[in-house]
């Protein structure tokens, strides 16, 4: 299976899950998804066999004061088996709480401490 391939049963994906939004830049994919489904969006792509991506190479977050939401969380994840870069974004303000996904990546731990 390609990468293309891949990026397609993605979008194809959106139909069924409860995605906000699919936002793709060329081969870079990202989902916007709600911040109490994050955890389980990253369980599926982690561990379903079209998409493996086994490897959470950084998270991110950038605040913007004058929104409602004023945090976005950036999940960047990689799979190996197919070679795919992919994007998971998540908006929260600071009285609403993210689920750690240190479980399910071991580098989250690490990254979730720098955020």
């Amino acid at each position: 299976m390609n990468s293309q391939l891949v990026v397609q049963n993605i979008k194809d994906l959106f139909e069924l899950c409860p995605l906000e939004k699919i936002q793709s830049y060329g081969r870079d994919l990202t989902v916007v998804v709600k911040p109490k489904l994050l955890y389980d969006i990253l369980l599926f792509f982690k561990f379903h066999i079209l998409y493996q991506f086994d490897i959470l190479t950084c998270i991110s977050g950038v605040d913007y004061p004058s929104n409602k939401y004023r945090f976005k969380l950036v999940y960047e994840l990689l799979s190996i088996r197919y070679n795919v870069r992919f994007r998971v974004k998540t908006f929260t303000h600071e009285l609403l709480g993210i689920n750690s996904c240190d479980r399910l990546y071991f580098t989250a731990g690490w990254y979730e401490c720098e955020i």
